[in-house]
């Protein structure tokens, strides 16, 4: 009979007291202070406590750089489209914003957060789509 994955791992739980800022155009709104619990089946040769915590760091930029904006920004979650086409479609769309956002993000006029830039875009869209075509 095969053996279940991990079984021979030892299991280790950790333990991270993390500081967490709420940011609102660049101004820290709101700190709060969690704790959050990691299991993890890796050997102790294969990972020590600063490796651990770079792995838990990488996962969270990961999150706030890509679904964060995804998820309040664009409210991804919230969509309520289920054909798969039509989703996919729509989250190219919502790549796409967050690309042409990167793009103008640096210029001397360009905004500086996704909704800023979004709320432009959505009252006056034409230099945008002109933008676009040529």
């Amino acid at each position: 009979m095969g053996r279940l994955w991990g079984w021979r791992a030892p299991l280790k739980l950790i333990r991270i007291d993390r500081k967490v800022q709420t940011l609102r155009k660049g101004r820290v709104i709101k700190t709060t202070e969690e704790t959050a619990y990691v299991l993890t089946s890796l050997w102790a040769d294969q990972s020590d406590p600063q490796e651990l915590l770079d792995r838990v760091r990488g996962y969270w930029a990961i999150e706030t750089k890509q679904h964060y904006r995804r998820d309040h920004t664009q409210r991804e979650d919230h969509c309520q489209v289920r054909h798969p086409v039509a989703a996919r479609n729509l989250s190219l769309m919502r790549s796409l914003a967050i690309f042409l956002f990167e793009v103008q993000r640096w210029a001397r006029e360009g905004k500086r957060s996704l909704p800023d830039w979004q709320r432009k875009n959505l009252r006056n869209p034409y230099p945008l789509i002109t933008g676009l075509i040529e």
